[in-house]
């Protein structure tokens, strides 16, 4: 692992005709790209097109990852490899026509967090595991954050608040669009929000706001510190275009150093449920039940029908039997399901403690 030496980088590149705060965002960037990872998804599709010679451009997947450990994992989003047949991975310090290939580790789509294993290549050197910021250390709104990756296929760019500070770096002419990395600069301008994604329907929590610019391709990049530490993961955008409109999300690094450690040991993530199929809200309010979630149905031999937790069911002659209504649990109010996620979110699989259930137990309340 080589050793970065700021003094003599400047004097190499001319650096110091540079303020201070310029200085120390060009060595942040410098440093941190070495442990930035350009990902390229190639489906069924591309594989036979590739083969076959053809000059057709075939469409491929790119995205962005960055190194974890010195073992070779890469963290990304898992929409950037979901389906891949697949995936190649590029570092800055390869050659033009080098690449390595990478094998799925293991991922949680509802968390939108992959793993991938580098495929050691003869001749060519690992790179370098990024630094992350400790599980607990706090973060403020109004911080400064950066962002890098691979927007629309291009690299090595830097802007703030969406307007250029530096216009492209070429640190590297290659037809290979692809290779190159782009960093954008923000500031965190909310915390503790809450998303969902369509393909995975349970919310995710804790997540990070940033109006770094974030556009397709920074999916699964960094997003750093003033230090250059990870303190988080790019992973979606808030636009009606499909565009950057000045709100980015990012997973914090401490929900990555959980999802990360589980499916390292384990292969996958194992989390808690109560295996409870629940009526929306909405529907929940027209049959009057103005607190707590009717419960449609139970999962088979989960742990709500071994708690016998009572369903909603029709009878034979067409009538609707209303089952049991969650008001609270452990305490807290469950008027949304997504109460009910954030509760989940925070429990540990194994755990001793069983979460208590308020219920209104179902009563002869039947509907034609």
């Amino acid at each position: 692992m080589g050793v970065f030496d700021a003094r003599s980088y400047r004097e190499e590149n001319g650096m110091d005709e540079l303020c201070g705060d310029e200085r120390a965002v060009v060595e942040m960037f410098f440093k941190a790209k070495l442990g930035v990872v350009n990902i390229l998804s190639l489906t069924k599709r591309d594989l036979a097109v590739e083969s076959s010679g053809s000059n057709a451009e075939a469409p491929k997947g790119t995205g962005t990852g960055f190194v974890w450990d010195d073992l070779g994992h890469i963290v990304t989003n898992n929409h950037v490899i979901n389906d891949a047949a697949e995936i190649r991975v590029r570092t800055a310090s390869l050659p033009d026509d080098k690449y390595f290939t990478a094998d799925l580790v293991g991922a949680d789509e509802e968390r939108d967090v992959a793993i991938l294993r580098l495929e050691a290549e003869s001749g060519l050197q690992m790179p370098d595991p990024l630094v992350r910021v400790k599980a607990q250390q706090q973060l403020f709104v109004g911080q400064k954050v950066f962002a890098i990756g691979n927007p629309f296929g291009l690299e090595h760019t830097l802007t703030t608040g969406g307007e250029p500070l530096m216009s492209l770096l070429f640190l590297r002419r290659s037809p290979n669009l692809w290779c190159w990395l782009f960093c954008v600069a923000g500031v965190i301008s909310g915390l503790g929000r809450e998303i969902t994604r369509k393909a995975a329907g349970r919310p995710m929590f804790n997540i990070i706001q940033t109006d770094a610019a974030v556009n397709p391709g920074n999916s699964g990049g960094p997003l750093l510190n003033s230090r250059g530490f990870v303190i988080g993961m790019n992973s979606a955008i808030a636009s009606p275009s499909g565009v950057f409109a000045g709100v980015g999300f990012a997973i914090p690094a401490s929900t990555l150093e959980t999802v990360v450690r589980e499916i390292l040991s384990a292969g996958h993530v194992m989390r808690p449920a109560l295996g409870v199929f629940f009526a929306p809200e909405a529907l929940c309010r027209r049959l009057g039940i103005e607190d707590g979630l009717l419960v449609l149905g139970t999962r088979k031999a989960g742990a709500a029908e071994k708690a016998g937790l009572k369903s909603t069911k029709r009878d034979a002659s067409g009538k609707l039997h209303l089952g049991d209504v969650v008001v609270k649990l452990d305490g807290n109010k469950t008027d949304r399901i997504v109460d009910i996620f954030r509760h989940l979110d925070r429990k540990k699989v194994r755990t001793i403690r069983v979460p208590s259930m308020a219920l209104w137990k179902a009563q002869e309340l039947v509907l034609s």
